[in-house]
C-alpha cells in the first residue's frame, strides 16, 4: 500500500523538465496522407464525370455507324 502511495506521489508532484523536439517527423506522414486522400478524390470525381460522357459518345458513335451500315445496305 505504502509502495502505490510513493509511486503515486513521484508521479504527480515530481515536475521535470522534458527537453525534448519531436519537430517535423510527425507531420510529414500526415501530410503525405492528406495528398493522397485529395488526390484519391479528384480521380473519383472525374472517373464519376468521364464514364458517362464516354459511354454516350460510343452510344451515338455507334448509333451513326449502324444507320449508315444500314443505309449502305439499303443502296446495294
Amino acid at each position: 500500500m505504502i509502495k502505490n502511495l510513493l509511486i503515486l506521489f513521484f508521479t504527480l508532484f515530481i515536475n521535470t523538465k522534458a527537453n525534448a523536439y519531436i519537430g517535423i517527423g510527425p507531420l510529414l506522414p500526415l501530410l503525405g496522407g492528406a495528398i493522397m486522400y485529395i488526390f484519391v478524390g479528384i480521380i473519383m470525381v472525374i472517373g464519376f464525370i468521364f464514364y458517362p460522357l464516354k459511354k454516350i459518345y460510343s452510344y451515338y458513335k455507334n448509333k451513326k455507324e449502324s444507320k449508315l451500315d444500314n443505309d449502305k445496305n439499303l443502296k446495294s
